[in-house]
């Protein structure tokens, strides 16, 4: 994965040739070269060909023309290896509207009963729901090759790929933004938990801990972050950047250094 890994970091910061393209993915374990930009874009990454060069569509599309995909999910426990999502809920967005959404329960046998007093979800409000297996392409259907957003995204994001690929569906390549860190950059406050900042911000969250409803509170919590976005954030690439830990300041600093030695 370390090759794919480096030809998305090479992406997101310039167009590569074709050449250059293939060479790095002939180099990949984990993808088969003969399927190539085609794989890729299957597994969720925003690649697009101009005439001899490749690059990722959020690199050059204004991130207030990006479609967003909000995501939250339920699980009966901590570990993808071990426990199984129990409910997903998604928020599509794009221009500053809702341009659609996804919920679904996830059909599961055993939920702890601390998880029950968490979600309020029973196994007997699961026994008749889908199955992971058709939840989960639906869901990927619904995501394409949007950037996918959540609360602590790392863990939403990480728990559905890992469970994609258990299914032979392979990893999730979508590019992603972690809205704890946006607010970090954007919002001043005490804590940045989901619970905590949607009570600063006044965000209706009384069904909070249900999958649905925690995605349209990260949603809003991203509207409210981009007001203080700084004026030279304004491609979607621009915006993943900033919201990473150091990420902007490094930059920053970087540039100041440079031209301090002209």
């Amino acid at each position: 994965m370390e090759h794919i890994e480096n030809l998305i970091r090479k992406l997101s910061k310039e167009k590569i040739s074709k050449e250059n393209f293939e060479e790095i993915i002939s180099n990949s374990e984990v993808v088969d070269s003969e399927i190539g930009l085609d794989c890729l874009q299957a597994y969720g990454l925003p690649l697009k060909e101009d005439g001899d060069k490749v690059y990722l569509k959020t690199l050059t599309t204004p991130y207030k023309d990006q479609t967003f995909c909000f995501v939250d999910i339920e699980t009966n426990g901590s570990s993808p290896n071990k426990h199984q999502i129990i409910e997903i809920g998604a928020v599509k967005y794009k221009n500053g509207k809702e341009i659609g959404r996804f919920e679904s329960l996830v059909r599961c046998d055993f939920i702890p009963e601390y998880i029950t007093k968490i979600t309020n979800i029973t196994t007997d409000d699961l026994k008749d729901a889908s199955s992971l297996r058709n939840v989960l392409v639906k869901f990927k259907e619904f995501l394409g090759d949007s950037v996918f957003v959540a609360h602590n995204v790392n863990f939403d994001f990480n728990f559905i790929s890992n469970s994609l690929e258990r299914l032979g569906y392979g990893k999730l390549l979508n590019r992603k933004l972690c809205t704890i860190d946006l607010a970090k950059k954007t919002i001043k406050a005490d804590r940045y938990g989901l619970a905590y900042l949607t009570d600063q911000l006044k965000i209706d969250s009384s069904n909070h801990h249900r999958a649905l409803a925690d995605a349209v509170s990260a949603l809003r919590i991203f509207e409210e972050s981009i007001k203080y976005l700084p004026p030279e954030i304004k491609t979607t690439e621009d915006l993943l950047s900033f919201a990473r830990p150091n990420e902007f300041k490094k930059k920053k600093k970087k540039k100041n250094s440079q031209s301090s030695c002209k």
